[in-house]
């Protein structure tokens, strides 16, 4: 859109009557007009569409995370074609080693079952089906966003709504789905949550630890993510407001200050990518999933698993780190290199 500067006229009539003192005093208050019209549009205009704009960015880089997955043991990313990766444990087929074909355009990842989202907004299911969480016929629908929980999926629609499947012992994943005009999705062990259009977030399923208050979260939130009983939520200005349990300080109430534009949640950890790429890690740090110095490199996308974490890089390939007990997070040149053999998809197809 173009916009139209507002003009100040700056020419001072010429008159035999005026004096230099005056003319020189005409000419400051003309400065000034026109100094005060400039500032009240950086203030109304520019700044206001400034930030619209950084959100927006925010926004589209939070959504990467769709790309990759990390389940309890095991992991999942898309490839540039459109077929899913899996790697780690699969004594569910969760992972199947040759991985899944399909045209998808997002993975989530839960405790021994696995989703993708085609580009027909159809689910895909694989994996332990206890509880209906992964029908192997998959879910038809117009979806638009993914996640899975222990033992719960959740998908939204593209007018808003929330559909769920699975266990509902703990009200995560009622049946009849939950109404409402939400953008982003995701699920715990037992809770879910879900980003509203307005940027405040919805909670629903088991709130023992505070994870998931039945009155929801207010705020400009543009993602959520859901550990096994901590949430996290990223804020329009790159700060992280963290929920729930907090033993080993993966949700600290005060949040974690930052230019952050993704997050994750794994069981007792967090990971949040900064503007610059690289990415920040607090909580449980055991088994070096989450070391406090964070990880340096060129990354748009992390998940967190149930103690492992990946990092998509914006050249197309994986970084690995945290227990590797069943290949979920190798770090051997080798069967890197294998994974990292083909490109996976770094930019989002779908909104």
């Amino acid at each position: 859109m173009n916009v139209v500067m507002p003009v100040v006229d700056n020419h001072v009539p010429q008159s035999g009557l005026g004096s230099a003192s005056a003319s020189t005093a005409s000419h400051l208050l003309l400065r000034d007009s026109a100094i005060a019209v400039w500032l009240d549009w950086l203030v109304t205009v520019h700044r206001p569409r400034r930030i619209a704009a950084v959100q927006e960015r925010r926004i589209r880089r939070a959504r990467a995370n769709a790309l990759i997955s990390a389940g309890h043991y095991y992991s999942l990313a898309l490839r540039a074609d459109g077929s899913v990766a899996c790697w780690g444990w699969n004594v569910n087929g969760q992972a199947p080693p040759a991985g899944v074909e399909g045209d998808f355009v997002a993975v989530a990842a839960g405790h021994s079952h696995s989703l993708a989202l085609r580009a027909d907004g159809s689910v895909a299911c694989w994996g332990d089906n206890y509880s209906g969480k992964a029908p192997p016929a998959g879910v038809e629908g117009d979806f638009v966003a993914v996640d899975a929980g222990h033992s719960h999926s959740l998908a939204v629609r593209a007018d808003g709504s929330v559909a769920c499947w699975g266990d509902n012992y703990s009200g995560q994943a009622p049946p009849a789905g939950v109404e409402g005009d939400f953008v982003a999705v995701a699920a715990g062990n037992g809770h879910s949550l879900a980003v509203r259009a307005d940027g405040s977030v919805a909670c629903w399923g088991d709130n023992d630890s505070g994870q998931a208050p039945p009155a929801g979260v207010e705020g400009d939130f543009v993602a959520v993510a859901a550990g096994s009983e901590h949430s996290l939520a990223l804020r329009a200005d790159g700060s992280v407001a963290c929920w729930g349990d907090n033993t080993f300080d993966q949700a600290p109430p005060a949040g974690v200050e930052g230019d952050f534009v993704a997050i994750a949640a794994g069981r007792v950890h967090s990971l949040a990518v900064r503007a610059d790429r690289s990415v920040a890690c607090w909580g449980h740090n055991h088994f070096d999933q989450a070391p406090p110095a964070g990880v340096e490199g060129d990354f748009v996308a992390v998940a967190a698993g149930y103690f492992h974490s990946l990092a998509l890089r914006a050249d197309g390939s994986v970084a690995c780190w945290g227990v590797n007990e069943f290949g979920e997070a190798p770090t051997d040149a080798l069967r890197l290199g294998e994974l990292n053999s083909t490109r996976f998809m770094t930019e989002v197809r779908i909104l």
